[in-house]
């Protein structure tokens, strides 16, 4: 015998036994080959069949934007029909497709296209509802369009799509469902980890339909919204956060937008100071400003010291009908955060007085630029005489209302990009640095659960913190302030005892600049940056839960430290501190928080102040530090 690997064969098989088994490979092989042959047909007609059925939906979808480019919505039925093919296509390319979705979810370890195949489904999915959602959005306001523009066919086409959403207000809540349908298969993928080209649409798409989503639970209130019964006037308070107040910033002006029968009838800006009665009726100024800032009477430049701004529009409108008899229908606050948002999802804009191109970058450059030397003039400020000064004071917020109108004529015009400006816009509702209140009960209560009202949220029994820092120099140092939060909650006599809340701030003034004597004298200096090299002169309120008690605070001067009952049940702790530039400066709280919180239940729900940087936070509850850096307007522990 002959030993082979680890088998033994005879040295000399009989003929007919080596025979059979050179039959069996040679059948084995033929197999295998016809096997690979099929595999290879089979993969072929797959790749051929979903490859046209791609370029089907492909050539489908071009259509589609060349007809949405060209003819906007001037000719709803054609773009039913359009979007009636690419659904078929889509449908067909789907149908195709779905016997190798299986095999093409388990390559994600390809390179650059692995997550594209690894969702390859949930992709599929999200498509079609994106399709179904679009037709039926379609079948509600094609008919009506097509008769508004039948009626008007000179009619702006942006005009004609509000007239019709206004009438079709009552069914909009319909599309609801679809919206949510799609936006929890969007949420299942992994946005981040898609190619570069999909990335960005991927990440903004859920911020169109959170959009999306607001704007159809409003649909029975948008008629009146519109003004389809009457004009409608908003105020828009442009807040300067460089200048930091309770609601975002400092009111640095103020502009009317009316709607009637949805068509904008008006678009004005005015400087703040501009609003105002020598013989007006004025309420009495907060104590505090009385005391540090030298204001008798709260005027509507301050009318935001409330940071509930449903009570500081309350305020804000009815200054505002009293100074100008003008009664309005809702507020929106917009900050420089905000701003820098939209020219980045904008683009370049050109604006009549601005020597460059605006854009995201450079916004804040621009306005600082032109607020020190007014386009329209040879005035700058720090005039060397007081005739200088005043006509300098006069022009240098005329670049406000020629920046709203460059946005508006860009947006108009249709030349954006939706899915950026969706996303500019929700990411700066959710940081509050847009925040809208609405007169009308209804959509104020929809706006205020997607806490987009700017309102303070504490919950029953529940741990709330709120800082407001409220600068009161008449200066912009908030601009280069920096922030940081600690808070630490324990039990220290027992679980059945009141907690003990201990918050630390730090406040750092980084500019290397000397202001001596810290002056609180109004004077705007040689530039903007002499406004930011000052001393901080910060009113401090802590709002926490009804029922807390203040046991100590530090780094206040002494006789500024007061408690008080706040807005929604809160208690507030007040404090006033000066600190000199390039300083840094602690304050801390020691509270009792009520005997309702307790460390088998505690939640904490953390506000951060419209207007400010995302605050860098370190919270340790009984002993367990969680640090994180808070960018949104809410922040809860735990994460619910």
């Amino acid at each position: 015998m002959q030993e082979v690997g680890k088998g033994f064969i005879e040295p000399h098989a009989p003929a007919p036994l080596r025979h059979a088994r050179r039959s069996w490979r040679t059948w084995v092989l033929r197999v295998l080959g016809v096997c690979l042959l099929a595999m290879l047909l089979v993969g072929g007609y797959f790749a051929i069949a979903i490859g046209w059925a791609a370029w089907e939906t492909y050539q489908s979808t071009q259509q589609l934007r060349a007809l949405v480019a060209t003819t906007a919505l001037d000719n709803p039925a054609a773009l039913q029909r359009a979007l009636q093919r690419l659904s078929d296509d889509y449908a067909q390319l789907t149908q195709t497709a779905a016997p190798v979705l299986p095999i093409l979810e388990r390559l994600t370890f390809v390179p650059t296209y692995g997550a594209v195949a690894g969702d390859a489904s949930t992709l599929f999915r999200a498509g079609q509802q994106l399709l179904h959602l679009a037709e039926t959005g379609g079948e509600l306001l094609a008919p009506t369009l097509t008769e508004l523009r039948a009626a008007e066919p000179d009619r702006p086409t942006p005009e004609l799509l509000v007239q019709a959403l206004a009438q079709q207000a009552d069914a909009l809540p319909e599309l609801t469902p679809q919206i949510d349908a799609l936006r929890s298969t969007l949420a299942t993928v992994n946005a981040a980890a898609m190619p570069a080209r999909l990335t960005p649409i991927m990440q903004a798409a859920p911020d169109l339909l959170t959009l999306a989503d607001v704007a159809t639970r409003l649909g029975p209130q948008l008629p009146l919204l519109l003004g389809m019964d009457g004009p409608k006037t908003y105020l828009i308070l442009v807040q300067n956060n460089h200048e930091l107040r309770a609601t975002g910033g400092f009111i640095a002006a103020i502009g009317r937008l009316t709607l009637d029968h949805g068509k904008l009838t008006e678009l004005d800006f005015a400087d703040s100071y501009s609003i105002y009665r020598a013989d007006g009726r004025y309420p009495p100024a907060p104590a505090a400003m009385q005391k540090y800032m030298n204001i008798p009477v709260l005027v509507m430049r301050d009318a935001n010291w409330s940071p509930d701004l449903p009570t500081a529009a309350r305020v804000a409108e009815a200054i505002y009908k009293s100074d100008v008899g003008v009664d309005i229908d809702g507020i929106v606050t917009i900050d420089l955060h905000a701003v820098r948002r939209i020219f980045n999802a904008l683009g370049e804009i050109q604006a009549p007085g601005f020597e460059t191109p605006i854009t995201g970058e450079n916004v804040e450059a621009q306005v600082v630029k032109l607020w020190e030397r007014p386009a329209q003039g040879d005035t700058a400020v720090g005039g060397d005489t007081q005739e200088e000064l005043s006509a300098w004071w006069v022009q240098r917020k005329e670049f406000i209302p020629r920046l709203a109108q460059a946005v508006l004529s860009k947006i108009q015009g249709g030349d954006v990009d939706v899915l950026a400006l969706a996303s500019a816009l929700v990411g700066a509702l959710d940081a509050r640095a847009i925040q809208v209140w609405l007169d009308d009960p209804e959509a104020a209560a929809l706006l205020g659960a997607q806490g987009w009202d700017g309102a303070l949220r504490p919950t029953p029994d529940n741990d709330f913190l709120a800082v407001v820092d409220t600068n009161m120099g008449y200066n912009k140092v908030d601009a280069a302030i920096e922030r940081a939060l600690d808070y630490r909650v324990s039990w220290p006599d027992g679980v059945n005892q009141p907690a003990q809340a201990t918050l630390t701030l730090t406040y750092t003034h980084p500019i290397d600049a000397e202001d001596p004597g810290c002056d609180l004298t109004p004077r705007y200096g040689k530039s903007y940056a002499d406004l930011i090299a000052r001393c901080y002169f910060n009113y401090v309120r802590i709002y926490a839960p009804a029922g807390s008690k203040l046991i100590d605070a530090t780094g206040l001067a002494p006789d500024s430290i007061t408690t008080q009952r706040g807005e929604h049940k809160t208690q507030v702790f007040t404090g006033y501190f000066i600190m000199p530039p390039h300083s840094r400066h602690q304050v801390t709280f020691t509270y009792t928080l009520p005997p309702a919180i307790t460390p088998d239940k505690y939640r904490l729900i953390v506000q951060r102040q419209s207007g400010t940087q995302p605050l860098p936070i370190t919270v340790t509850v009984n002993g367990a530090l969680t640090t994180t850096t808070l960018a949104e307007g809410v922040w809860e522990w735990p994460a619910p």
